[in-house]
């Protein structure tokens, strides 16, 4: 039976199924999304300005829960210039326009370390230890030393190794042996076993070999280069890897160069020249083609055939002046591209830190070793007058490598030439 209801004042008839009484439970009905309208997509500036402003008053609520706690005044200056200080902090840190934003943020999310790029990882720790953004270079490197710093990463290091001899010439020529621990023990032999003719049934001569024991102990190397931050803001970011790389292997190889020839051997590693071990002949009168051969020959024949001649430049200019007794010269320029001259038939390694007038007939692999820790790691400052007058920052490289004269018999020096 119908039922009749006055709505704005005309009645209409209802039918008894659609009156629901107070306390009558509603039917559940399954809840159905409707269509989607494309210009809901979006919301419209009064929608965003609506919710800004809802964000901020409840960050205005944040913040005075948090200055009452402190017992600070919300209307005091000093939470005006605390805000401005930390807003200052963060751009410093990590500047809109900075090439490590570019690195490290992605569009809408911060990269993971793992899914950046070498060049990116190499050009992010450069770019971090300018500013000194120490977020990242915790998160780039490979952790932080005992005695401070950052330790390279390892994409930085395998690149840095492999530039060094490039650089370095005589890491090449010696023997580099690996050290897992600061000192380490090797073995020399002084003088093998002599044996002696007899007659039988007589009683024979005993002979032993000498031994002695060499420590091959890593002292720190330290390089400083100078950098400013335009290095990276200014150039594309991956034009630049090589040249960082070059930058950090140039002021490590050129000092472990130096140690190896003239290292003090205390504070440093041995050097060859400065170690006092190598039997050495003095030219007669003004060196000549007969010195050279007197040097060659001074040398053991047993070390001669992998033995080279090394020198600096300076004696090099006048050992190719040199004639033989037929007015031909000893020198031999290289012909093959990279090919080292000779002299003799043997080849010539120039070093700059060869000491002037001395040259070395020597096989090197037997003579030197060089011990490589390869921890290197690096320390920043911007303390220098250099860094504070002309906005830079210094980068101090630091290695760890010993070096030792092993077996001196393998090598012979000239002197006065």
């Amino acid at each position: 039976m119908g039922k009749k209801v006055k709505i704005n004042g005309q009645w209409l008839e209802v039918k008894d199924s659609d009156i629901k009484d107070d306390d009558e439970p509603e039917t559940p009905v399954d809840p159905v999304d409707p269509p989607k309208d494309p210009a809901d997509e979006s919301l419209s500036e009064e929608e965003k300005a609506e919710i800004e402003g809802e964000a901020k008053a409840m960050g205005e609520t944040i913040a005075k829960s948090i200055t009452d706690n402190l017992g600070i005044n919300v209307d005091n200056d000093k939470v005006t210039k605390l805000q401005s200080t930390v807003d200052a902090l963060l751009k410093n840190q990590m500047p809109e326009d900075s090439k490590l934003k570019e690195i490290l943020n992605g569009k809408d999310l911060i990269k993971d370390i793992a899914d950046l790029t070498k060049e990116e990882k190499i050009v992010g720790f450069y770019h971090a230890l300018v500013t000194d953004n120490q977020v990242a270079l915790k998160a780039l490197s490979e952790g932080t030393p005992a005695d401070g710093g950052f330790l390279f990463p390892n994409e930085f290091m395998t690149e840095m190794v492999k530039e060094i001899p490039n650089i370095n010439v005589m890491r090449n020529e010696v023997r580099v042996i690996p050290m897992k621990r600061d000192v380490m023990n090797i073995t020399n032999l002084v003088s093998g076993p002599q044996v002696t003719w007899t007659s039988e049934n007589a009683t024979k001569s005993t002979t032993t070999a000498r031994f002695s024991q060499l420590t091959l102990t890593a002292f720190k190397v330290a390089a400083i280069l100078y950098s400013s931050d335009e290095l990276i803001e200014d150039s594309d970011i991956f034009d630049v890897v090589s040249l960082i790389i070059n930058l950090f292997s140039e002021a490590i190889a050129d000092e472990e160069e130096r140690v190896i020839w003239v290292g003090n051997g205390t504070t440093q590693p041995q050097g060859i020249d400065t170690a006092g071990t190598i039997g050495a002949i003095a030219t007669v009168g003004v060196g000549d083609y007969t010195d050279i051969t007197r040097l060659l020959h001074a040398l053991p024949r047993k070390y001669r055939n992998n033995a080279k001649f090394y020198m600096n430049d300076t004696t090099a200019q006048n050992v190719e002046l040199l004639l033989d007794g037929n007015n031909r010269p000893l020198w031999k320029d290289g012909i093959a591209d990279g090919a080292p001259s000779t002299l003799k038939g043997k080849s010539v390694i120039i070093s700059d830190w060869v000491p002037d007038r001395t040259m070395y007939f020597a096989d090197m692999k037997r003579t030197y070793f060089l011990g490589d820790r390869k921890r290197m790691s690096v320390k920043i400052s911007q303390d220098t007058t250099q860094a504070f007058t002309q906005d830079m920052t210094a980068i101090r490289v630091v290695a760890r490598i010993g070096g030792q004269v092993v077996q001196p018999l393998a090598a012979r020096e000239l002197t006065g030439f």
